[in-house]
């Protein structure tokens, strides 16, 4: 995938001596024919954590992780499939060939490169970066954590043409968004007279920055790189690169709004930090965290604006547990870079001690003190609508005991209120979905077969989601035939059509990106696919059995709807319709029995 050729990876995975590569994270020490050693992917006392060089494979007993060389990097990394595969070539040896979309990647990356360094060469040299150099020093920010976080300046003009005399294209700087272009045509650059943020995939490259305004009045205070090639809102941590050790040691991850306020906490002490880029906290950006920490703190504003985003940012991972973070409100009046400066790091500290989940902080704020009857009442319908929304009933379970206490009701009777809630937010759905097409529309679900993989049932639904990842005929057969549509479960259906959206775009497609939002076992079967495990014919065949899977499915649902045709003709006396649904019926015995799986197959249809 991403242009490296399965030669080329089969090459990597046999040349990488996997009980080095691990060594170099984890202490290991022979146990039979293989290793062991403390797992680094969750705390343990005990070493569970082996190592088979023979195989080489990896396996956590405590824990379940597992995989080759490919996962073991990606997961201690958090780096993408196609990083980690290049990191093991240059350390194997193997000369991997660059592809057009590959080439244009790391030409935009160069791009971006050459631009963070003169960043930071016009903030400390001369005149220049002067008035930045101060800002700085006005917000206490020492030049030694500016280094490391690769701080820069952009003065008003100039630059643009100097990336240019680096050899940077025009063009190339205007797909990375450093450079705009006026009416006229004329390039023009993005961020003038701006203290200059790079940020940092977790490869150390710079694939966005982000500018804070020097002068006064000057709009907006604070602009951020478009998206492009290397860059989707909402899918990057500011600073996370810097901070994934202390994380790891730290059993924690602590998530802030701003640049500055990441830089304050980090330079205070409390290294295990990182910034959502002002923006929205993002589900994406939860499950980033995830991967270095089970355990997310988020800071919000102890005002009124703080306590609206900490009610926007649960809402949206209500359907996995998992994802739920800690919340922590500061003291009205302040930030992580004031509270850290005025007070110092044993108070933010104190605080991030005394976190707590968000869904408590979600259902204190959304049901509110006792008004009364029609206050719980007005309560009791916020929290069905909630519930309404999600799937996992182990979770709705946790949700109705945790509100039914907190609002003196039944849990039977808030069951009940969200189950009217989401029946008639379907209605409305296919009230609107029949509008637009000028039909009524029936959905065929597939979620009610579960498929054996990998020694786990899931559902189809989770199946081809897999499946469409690692394939890129199988996606394209499940976009003809608007599969994604027809699926019961929401956050499926939101990663496969995610995944044929990528797919369209080819410089933006990387399932390895995808990983992160999987359960941990299917990601990491993924990207054992992805590395070769599976040759690519048993994908497909899987692909194939999956679609004949649904065929059957679809002819059974018809199946049943032309018997009870034929039952309610028989009962009217109309000898017509009655031989007309045979007809139908018998044309489509042969596709049913032809389609199923044994297992599956139908009884004899019905004789006249």
């Amino acid at each position: 995938m991403a242009g490296i050729p399965q030669a080329a990876l089969d090459e990597i995975r046999n040349r990488i001596d996997l009980v080095q590569l691990v060594s170099e994270h984890v202490a290991l020490k022979p146990s039979g024919r293989g290793f062991i050693g403390l797992c680094p992917f969750h705390t343990e006392k005990t070493p569970s954590f082996h190592v088979d060089p023979q195989r080489g494979f990896f396996h956590c007993f405590g824990c379940n992780a597992g995989g080759n060389a490919f996962t073991f990097l990606m997961r201690v990394t958090g780096a993408t499939f196609p990083e980690v595969a290049r990191l093991l070539a240059q350390r194997a040896g193997v000369t991997i060939p660059v592809g057009q979309g590959q080439g244009d990647h790391e030409r935009l990356a160069q791009a971006n490169a050459l631009a963070a360094e003169l960043f930071e060469r016009l903030l400390w040299e001369g005149e220049a970066g002067a008035r930045c150099r101060e800002y700085l020093a006005g917000r206490g920010v020492e030049r030694e954590t500016a280094r490391r976080f690769q701080l820069g300046y952009a003065p008003s003009q100039g630059w643009l043409e100097r990336l240019v005399k680096q050899d940077a294209a025009m063009a190339d700087l205007q797909r990375v968004g450093l450079a705009g272009q006026a009416a006229g045509g004329r390039p023009y650059p993005l961020f003038r007279d701006r203290l200059v943020f790079p940020i940092h995939d977790l490869g150390g490259r710079p694939i966005a920055f982000g500018g804070r305004a020097l002068a006064q009045g000057q709009e907006p205070k604070y602009l951020n790189s478009p998206e492009s090639p290397l860059y989707r809102k909402g899918h990057h941590l500011f600073g996370l690169r810097q901070a994934r050790d202390a994380i790891r040691e730290r059993g924690r991850i602590v998530l802030v709004e701003g640049y500055l306020d990441a830089i304050a906490l980090s330079q205070a002490g409390i290294t295990n930090v990182a910034a959502i880029l002002g923006t929205a906290l993002t589900v994406e950006q939860l499950r980033l965290g995830k991967r270095f920490s089970e355990r997310v703190i988020v800071c919000f504003d102890g005002d009124a604006a703080g306590k609206k985003a900490a009610l926007r940012a649960f809402p949206l991972c209500v359907n996995s547990a998992d994802l739920w973070p800690l919340a922590v409100f500061l003291p009205p009046g302040d930030d992580p870079d004031s509270l850290v400066r005025r007070a110092g790091a044993r108070a933010i500290e104190d605080l991030l001690d005394r976190s707590s989940s968000l869904v408590d902080v979600y259902l204190d704020e959304l049901i509110g003190p006792d008004t009364g009857i029609g206050g719980t009442a007005k309560a009791a319908g916020k929290v069905a609508s909630l519930l309404a929304g999600v799937q996992d009933a182990l979770i709705r379970e946790k949700l109705l005991r945790g509100v039914a206490g907190r609002l003196g009701v039944s849990e039977s009777t808030l069951l009940q209120a969200a189950r009217a809630s989401a029946m008639a937010e379907a209605r409305a759905g296919g009230r609107a979905l029949a509008t637009a097409q000028g039909a009524p529309v029936t959905p065929v679900r597939v979620a009610e077969s579960p498929a054996k993989l990998g020694g786990r049932h899931f559902s189809a639904e989770a199946e081809l989601v897999e499946l469409v990842l690692c394939d890129a005929e199988i996606a394209s057969r499940a976009e003809r035939e608007g599969v994604f549509r027809e699926f019961a479960d929401s956050e499926w259906r939101r990663l496969g059509e995610t995944a044929l959206e990528r797919r369209a775009n080819a410089e933006l497609f990387d399932a390895a990106d995808i990983l992160g939002e999987l359960p941990r076992e299917m990601a990491e079967r993924v990207a054992r696919r992805l590395s070769g495990e599976a040759p690519p014919e048993e994908i497909r065949r899987a692909g194939e059995e999956w679609f004949a899977r649904r065929a059957a499915r679809k002819a059974k649902a018809e199946r049943s709807s032309l018997i009870a045709r034929l039952r309610a003709a028989e009962h009217r006396g109309d000898q017509f319709g009655v031989a007309a649904a045979l007809v139908e019926l018998r044309g489509l015995g042969a596709a049913l029995v032809s389609t199923a799986p044994e297992e599956d197959r139908e009884e004899e249809l019905p004789r006249d």
